[in-house]
Formats: structure tokens, C-alpha cells, sequence
């Protein structure tokens, strides 16, 4: 770990560095889907409209496979650019770190062995809530427990995604919890009037402080 370039608090990344470097590591890649990626330019995440539902099984399958068994290639922008599960790949077989999928409202079921968690996946937040409460109290229930068992085997677990339309409805979230918060995107030129435009149209709906209804 000697090529790592630390930033921000340095003791503390030090610190962690430090506590791992010599320990057991596993990826959790977790997969889902929101219809909110539907809305035409909020996410490159596939070639088009129709391809992104199939973004997420297609990672988890490369990431396991080293090749894809629901499309016949990799994901790829509408711009030609192919996922960043490339560079995922490439850093677990360098470190040799091992890997499993967690299939957390995926609409595509991948073909390889994974955890189903039994999640639905969400719906277009900006005409409707994504989930009920009770749905959101599961996930959150699930997750504790997969969190906890996973942990258990593995002295750092890592958690990854893959979720279009992600960032806008982590921005959704974060806003509705009061943070001033900025996404990123994977598109070039981040649609931000976009996203705070749906964003908006998502928390003019809230009608309770609960977390899970926030949610």
C-alpha cells in the first residue's frame, strides 16, 4: 500500500490504512434499478433507453465472468464508452480480492449465483414515491443483516453499485435530510438543472420527518 496518495484528514486515512493492509478484503456489489433513470437524459448508464435495464446484471455478470450472459457485450454510454466495471475488475483480480452480488431490486435477474434480498426495484420519483415505508423498513432491515453477516467474514468489506439514475436519487435523499448536497454524473456534462428539477418535484410529496418516508 505504499503507492497510496493520501488526502484530506491524512492521520485518520493513515490510521485505516494501517488497520487493513494486512487483512482479508470482499467487494459487495450491490445491483438495482430505478425507473427514474427512464427519464430521457438523467443517466449514460447504457447505449440507449432500453439497454440501461440491463446495465446492472451485465456489471455484476462481467465482474464475475470477465463477460456478459444477459446483452452480448459490455455496457456502453450512448457516446461508446464502455463501463467502468472495466476498471472494477482490474483493481479486484490486481488485489486479488474476492467478490459477490447482492441483487437489490435489479428489473434484469442476472445469470450467475447471487443474494436476492426480494427488494422491488424503485419507481420514477418524480411522479410517484419510490417505495412504500414499510418496503423501505425491510431494505434497511436487510441490509443490517447482510452488513453484519458479510463483516463477519472479512476483515475490510467493500461496498460498490450499480444503480442508474443513482446519483439523482442520492441527491433526492440528501436534499431531503437537509444537506446542501452535490452529485456527480456519468455523463459528461452533468444534467443538474435536470436532476434538481426532478428532485424538487420529488420533495414537494413529503409529507412526514420519518426517515423512511424520507426515504
Amino acid at each position: 500500500m505504499e503507492d497510496f496518495e493520501l488526502y484530506g484528514n491524512i492521520d485518520r486515512a493513515q490510521n485505516f490504512i494501517d488497520s487493513v493492509k494486512s487483512g482479508r478484503f470482499l467487494f459487495s456489489f450491490v445491483i438495482s434499478y430505478t425507473e427514474t433513470s427512464e427519464i430521457p437524459g438523467i443517466t449514460f448508464a447504457g447505449a440507449d433507453k432500453d439497454s440501461i435495464q440491463y446495465t446492472p446484471p451485465a456489471d455484476a455478470e462481467y465482474l464475475h465472468y470477465g463477460y456478459c450472459k444477459t446483452i452480448d457485450k459490455i455496457p456502453m454510454t450512448p457516446d461508446g464508452k464502455p463501463t467502468p466495471g472495466l476498471l472494477t475488475k482490474t483493481a479486484l483480480e490486481s488485489a486479488s480480492i474476492s467478490h459477490l452480488t447482492i441483487n437489490a431490486g435489479s428489473k434484469i435477474t442476472p445469470q450467475l449465483p447471487f443474494i436476492e434480498s426480494g427488494l422491488p426495484f424503485g419507481k420514477n420519483i418524480s411522479v410517484q414515491d419510490a417505495m412504500t415505508d414499510t418496503i423501505v423498513s425491510h431494505a434497511v432491515e436487510y441490509g443490517q443483516i447482510l452488513g453484519r453477516s458479510l463483516a463477519s467474514l472479512t476483515d475490510c468489506l467493500m461496498i460498490g453499485e450499480c444503480i442508474p439514475g443513482g446519483t439523482t436519487t442520492a441527491l433526492a435523499l440528501l436534499k431531503a435530510l437537509d444537506y446542501d448536497a452535490k452529485v456527480s454524473s456519468s455523463i459528461p456534462n452533468n444534467p443538474v438543472e435536470l436532476k434538481n428539477q426532478i428532485v424538487t418535484s420529488a420533495l414537494e410529496r413529503i409529507d412526514s420527518e420519518h426517515p423512511y418516508s424520507i426515504v
